[in-house]
């Protein structure tokens, strides 16, 4: 059984990590997910990106008209909002990996 670790929580979603396994699971809307480190990685690179680039999609911010592509095999299509809250979702996560990495060193 894995031993889970919060590395981000909002009302859109959660990512939580495995201590043991380092498995990572994203929770997004309706889609769940199971990534590696360097996945979750991409996927916070992509979604920077897209947030950086994608602001004219800000003038309809309902429509889901932003693909980012989860892993090889899916991508995520979501609103300007939506791609706003994982965003943020991702960069917690990245600040609390960084903060147990920290920890672990010593």
């Amino acid at each position: 059984m894995c031993d889970t670790q919060t590395l981000a929580a909002s009302a859109e979603g959660y990512i939580i990590r495995c201590s043991d396994c380092g498995r990572i699971q994203l929770c997004f809307g309706i889609a769940a997910v199971a990534l590696k480190s360097d996945q979750l990685k991409r996927l916070q690179t992509h979604t920077s990106e897209a947030v950086l680039y994608g602001a004219a999609y800000s003038e309809a911010p309902g429509h889901r008209c932003i693909s980012v592509p989860l892993n090889q095999l899916m991508i995520l299509c979501l609103s300007w909002q939506e791609l706003v809250a994982l965003d943020e979702l991702l960069c917690q996560a990245g600040a609390m990996m960084e903060v147990y990495e920290m920890l672990a060193k010593g």
